[in-house]
């Protein structure tokens, strides 16, 4: 996953990555370098989103939670602990409510025994 944050009012120009490593790598666009990463990650990143004024960053992985930080530090904010990995976060475009989408499994009548384990997708929110 490969974003961009151009947000004026958080002070920072930065392109963030997260992948297949764990890790989250941010960079600041303007000067081409390198500004920090961070890794409490254990299994890939799925998913990463800027809030709305780019001080903070949101990043979903297969660990089955959202860890969300300061762009600035890397500085953890919170954990969202989901039961299945986040497929993708998005911010409010003006508020720290945070929207994710899951897997959810649910059994559903055994005579439809094909279907029996179906796969529905989630849509959940979280504010700070």
């Amino acid at each position: 996953e490969i974003g961009w944050n151009n947000t004026e009012s958080s002070g920072i120009n930065a392109e963030y990555g997260g992948g297949a490593d764990a890790l989250i790598n941010i960079w600041d666009a303007s000067e081409l370098s390198y500004l920090l990463s961070y890794s409490r990650l254990e299994w890939p990143v799925r998913t990463l989103s800027f809030n709305h004024d780019g001080r903070l960053l949101a990043a979903g992985s297969e660990d089955l939670v959202i860890d969300i930080a300061f762009v600035e530090t890397g500085e953890k904010v919170a954990t969202v602990s989901c039961n299945a990995f986040p497929f993708c976060v998005a911010w409010h475009p003006t508020q720290n409510i945070l929207a994710y989408v899951t897997d959810d499994k649910s059994k559903h009548n055994e005579k439809h025994s094909r279907d029996s384990d179906k796969t529905t997708g989630c849509v959940k929110l979280f504010g700070l």
